[in-house]
């Protein structure tokens, strides 16, 4: 009976017929089921009622993406699907995920419990983009305007908008610089712990499949914490190394420069002047770079450098996505140029 009830009140859901008791209902009944019977059960319902029988492996995915994702940029290929289709799709993926979230709101970011609670909305407009990398470093802005570089194969995880906290979900590697707001703390989660700042820089390291996970501070101070306590403060230059499966302890003064190596030769220009660009390359090659007129120093442009390119190559590039050139002396290196359309 509970089987029944359970797929005519899916059928009212996907078919956007059900009143709101039974919104309620359906809801309540995901809830506080103690198997996945009731589930399996809906799921049957929904292939055998799919227009579409056959869907391979490589089709599924294209379609979690496409109910997941707000970034088109990371779905190489939109699914050739129907309406009735990824309707169907959303409807589904949306009930499992909130019975899943049911089990223990608890434990979940804000952010993440008011998706679970809100299943109207939920199927307007999803409100977490998840980025990946693969082979090489990313540089993620997040809503608050901190960033974070991740290194290879890792994923970061965060709310469209941050809401009353601040909290992301880091897999892999990242490096966190972090825009201070004395009212909202920054929460990192990764694995079983949770690093806390107000605004800082760090560095997290916590793949998949590695018990230990390490937590090197480069500027500030943070609050490692696991889901019982707080287990340490640090300051910079110092890591604290936390083994998941024994729950052992190890806190180590390091040189966090050292920690941080993997991106140390990034450069991310992201809408940036030609005259902001020239003090950091400035700084971090140690070359004196002038302009010989005004003219090109606001021309903005955006470009990544993730291989260790020489300071003659980066200029090469940049320079020529902005009118100028360049000329090496012995003081230094100067730029001309006759600026950019507005």
């Amino acid at each position: 009976m509970q089987a029944d009830r359970a797929t005519y009140l899916f059928d009212q859901y996907v078919n956007r017929t059900c009143s709101p008791a039974e919104l309620q209902e359906f809801m309540t009944l995901i809830k506080n089921a103690d198997d996945t019977a009731v589930l399996d059960l809906v799921m049957d319902n929904f292939w055998n009622k799919s227009p579409e029988a056959v869907l391979n492996a490589g089709k599924a995915e294209q379609i979690l993406k496409q109910v997941i994702s707000t970034d088109s940029k990371f779905i190489k290929k939109k699914p050739d699907l129907s309406r009735q289709w990824l309707g169907w799709a959303a409807a589904f993926f949306i009930i499992c995920f909130a019975a899943i979230l049911f089990k223990d709101q608890n434990k979940m970011p804000q952010w993440m419990a008011q998706t679970a609670n809100l299943p109207k909305q939920v199927t307007q407009s999803i409100t977490s983009l998840t980025v990946k990398t693969e082979n090489e470093h990313q540089k993620v802005n997040l809503p608050d305007g901190s960033t974070v570089i991740l290194n290879n194969n890792s994923s970061i995880t965060y709310p469209k908008v941050f809401g009353a906290e601040r909290m992301v979900i880091l897999v892999g590697e990242g490096y966190f610089d972090i825009r201070h707001d004395a009212k909202k703390s920054f929460t990192v989660r990764a694995g079983k712990l949770s690093t806390k700042v107000l605004g800082t820089a760090f560095n997290i390291k916590a793949y998949a499949g590695n018990h230990n996970i390490e937590v090197t501070v480069t500027r500030g101070k943070v609050s490692v914490l696991d889901s019982q306590s707080v287990l340490g403060i640090l300051v910079p230059n110092q890591q604290i190394i936390f083994n998941q499966k024994n729950k052992r302890i190890n806190f180590v003064n390091v040189l966090a420069k050292n920690a941080i190596q993997w991106q140390e030769s990034d450069i991310f220009f992201d809408d940036i002047s030609l005259e902001e660009a020239a003090k950091i390359l400035s700084k971090r090659f140690n070359t004196p770079i002038t302009f010989a007129n005004e003219l090109p120093k606001k021309c903005r442009f955006t470009a990544t450098f993730l291989k260790g390119e020489s300071l003659e190559e980066i200029l090469k590039i940049i320079c020529s996505y902005n009118n100028a050139q360049y000329q090496t002396s012995a003081g230094g290196i100067t730029i001309n140029g006759v600026g950019c359309e507005p």
